[in-house]
């Protein structure tokens, strides 16, 4: 009975076994789309325009880039710049836009010819007023249990307000922060002479969503207040790799954008994208489409903006005096020519000044 009783178990065992089948999908090779990343300000060290191929799903590739296209900025009244290809699909320009003239861009690339949307200049943004309040951001992290343990850290968030005019309601912001340090060796065993002091400064970048500002909905506001542009804590020290290097104060360079409301839309649904966590009410994801058109091709889809902004930058040093509510912070605001040692263009990176 237990010899038969083995044999059928083994039976069905082995059926089910045959009928397992793995499914693998057959996706179809789609024909690589245009890739426009463009950014065209009033700062010629800025401006550029970047083509590539959007790359299917087989594709091993990091990206494929677009060979013997050209790029003209046209200007509405008739004149125009030529793009100037200084790699395969990188181009830049010999001249800025002029605030109050009307754009566009206009991509030839083999027989297909794309043209974005037409988009008038802005004029040079400012910031009215720059303050600080206080505040104890909120976040959390897993404790060695698993479950989450609640850190609440007091500092300052740093804000703006800005002007509404006819001309300029919409603003994108970028800001660097750099902290100074120093450091004192200790004295070598048998040393009559002081190690020579290190100075170094930690520099840290925008990595998350896009910081934009616009007028709020069914407001008559004149002005974009209290609009938060970054958030640093009273402790600095959590911001160094070791307790021996003493923070002095942050160096706090914005660079303002001013953009058109398309611009504004277009990274709005972006942002609405990257923040979605798969929650109920999150947004559906979905395609967002930008401004430029393939007009020789109508079906031909094209992905990327054509952003015209008007561009300023400034630069602020802030030092605290005090750690709680009733700290005091004064930001003093620094020539747009001072140069600021130290400034690393990678997150989080270090540089050693001597």
């Amino acid at each position: 009975m237990k010899k038969l009783t083995y044999i059928l178990s083994g039976l069905v065992l082995l059926f089910f076994v045959s009928c397992e089948e793995y499914y693998t999908p057959k996706l179809d090779v789609v024909p690589g789309m245009l890739v426009v990343e463009s950014h065209v300000t009033n700062d010629s060290n800025q401006n550029y325009v970047k083509l590539t191929k959007s790359l299917n799903f087989y594709s091993t590739d990091l990206t494929e880039k677009i060979e013997g296209a050209k790029v003209e900025l046209i200007e509405s009244e008739g004149s125009s710049l030529t793009g100037i290809e200084s790699s395969t699909g990188y181009f830049t320009f010999s001249d800025t836009p002029i605030s109050g003239k009307t754009y566009y861009l206009r991509i030839t690339s083999g027989n297909d010819i794309y043209e974005s949307e037409k988009e008038v200049m802005p004029p040079l943004p400012t910031i009215d007023t720059l303050y600080t309040n206080h505040t104890v951001e909120l976040s959390y992290r897993t404790d060695a249990y698993g479950g989450p343990t609640k850190i609440e850290t007091p500092g300052r968030n740093i804000c703006i307000n800005a002007p509404i005019t006819p001309a300029l309601q919409y603003y994108r912001f970028f800001w660097t922060a750099i902290l100074p340090w120093k450091y004192v060796p200790p004295m070598p065993p048998g040393s009559i002479f002081p190690p020579a002091v290190i100075s170094g400064a930690s520099t840290y970048h925008q990595i998350d969503l896009f910081n934009i500002a616009g007028p709020k909905k069914f407001s008559i506001s004149d002005e974009i207040e209290n609009h938060q542009i970054l958030f640093r804590a009273y402790d600095t020290t959590i911001y160094l790799d070791s307790a021996s290097q003493v923070p002095g104060g942050w160096t706090i360079i914005i660079d303002q954008y001013g953009i058109s409301k398309g611009s504004y839309d277009f990274h709005d649904k972006l942002n609405q994208q990257f923040s979605a966590e798969g929650n109920l009410f999150d947004p559906v994801l979905a395609q967002v489409y930008g401004n430029i058109h393939c007009i020789t091709d109508p079906t031909k889809l094209v992905l990327g903006f054509f952003d015209l902004n008007s561009y300023r930058q400034y630069k602020y040093f802030f030092y605290s005096f005090g750690s709680g509510e009733g700290s005091v912070v004064i930001p003093h605001r620094l020539s747009s020519n001072f140069n600021i040692p130290g400034r690393v263009p990678k997150i989080g990176n270090t540089a050693v000044i001597r």
